[in-house]
């Protein structure tokens, strides 16, 4: 019987599509939200992937005209300042046990 020879997996590294982001010049004077508050995102786009209709986060910054997003995407949080009109707040839903 041959010896097998173990190895470790090997995977390649994948690209991670950013959130576009407004250019901080562009969003006034921001405020913190405390406690960050759910939002959906409504058109965000991201590079690689285009534009996604719908993407679920927690507004944690704001202006008159930007709010400051963090979304969880690929497994690794991200943060961008997207306009105030693409963003909704959303509510959970209680939990029964």
């Amino acid at each position: 019987m041959s010896e097998h020879r173990w190895a470790p997996p090997e995977h390649p590294d994948l690209a991670v599509a950013a959130a576009d982001s407004l250019p901080l010049g562009q969003i006034g004077s921001p405020e913190p939200v405390d406690p960050p508050q759910p939002v959906t995102v409504h058109g965000l786009r991201f590079d690689q992937i285009g534009v996604l209709a719908e993407v679920k986060a927690f507004a944690v910054a704001g202006s008159d005209v930007a709010v400051l997003v963090e979304i969880s995407w690929q497994g690794r949080l991200q943060r961008a300042w997207v306009p105030r009109d693409a963003v909704t707040t959303r509510t959970f839903r209680p939990r029964y046990r």
